[in-house]
């Protein structure tokens, strides 16, 4: 996986159903809806989206984007903080009802536009990798390199579910 497509600074990606896009701004382009992401928005606030990341086929990895054209935390408002906190832990204890008992979060400035990685540890990426956040390209480079049909639908129905929770269960909770 090459550097400059790592955090989406690249101008096209191709999702994991194989869908290729062509953008100024991925994350604008997620927001503004001119990327339909696989298995679709999941939460859509007023001042941020939750998908599954588009491009790694990993059952529960969730982005949660800005709509406002940010590069960084410090540069949200009080309302905006409030509601990314809200979603990610929403998110969180969505994750958790799956199964997924750790997850790490990820926020780099190298990005153009300002999302937060909510990466789920599956016991699979800790045998074969270890632990932290050091491992999180190869095990993404891996979940590229290695998906399948299941794998797929697997991702789809962990959106399906988290989609559930975040309809049944009020964020700010």
């Amino acid at each position: 996986m090459k550097d400059e497509n790592f955090a989406g600074n690249a101008k096209s990606a191709t999702d994991f159903l194989g869908n290729e896009w062509h953008f100024n701004c991925m994350g604008c382009a997620i927001v503004n809806g001119d990327i339909q992401v696989p298995g679709g928005v999941i939460y859509d606030g007023d001042v941020a989206i939750l998908a599954a990341d588009p491009e790694i086929p990993i059952p529960g990895f969730l982005v949660v984007n800005i709509k406002r054209h940010v590069r960084s935390l410090s540069e949200l408002n009080q309302k905006e903080r409030h509601e990314v906190a809200d979603v990610i832990a929403c998110a969180e204890k969505a994750l958790k009802t799956l199964g997924i008992s750790e997850v790490t979060l990820v926020q780099e400035e190298r990005s153009s536009h300002l999302h937060f990685w909510i990466f789920p540890n599956y016991a699979w990426m800790t045998e074969k990798y270890g632990k932290g956040i050091a491992y999180l390209r190869e095990i993404s480079a891996y979940a590229r390199e290695s998906v399948t049909d299941e794998s797929k639908r697997e991702v789809l129905e962990a959106i399906e579910k988290v989609r559930e929770y975040f309809k049944s269960h009020n964020i700010s909770d």
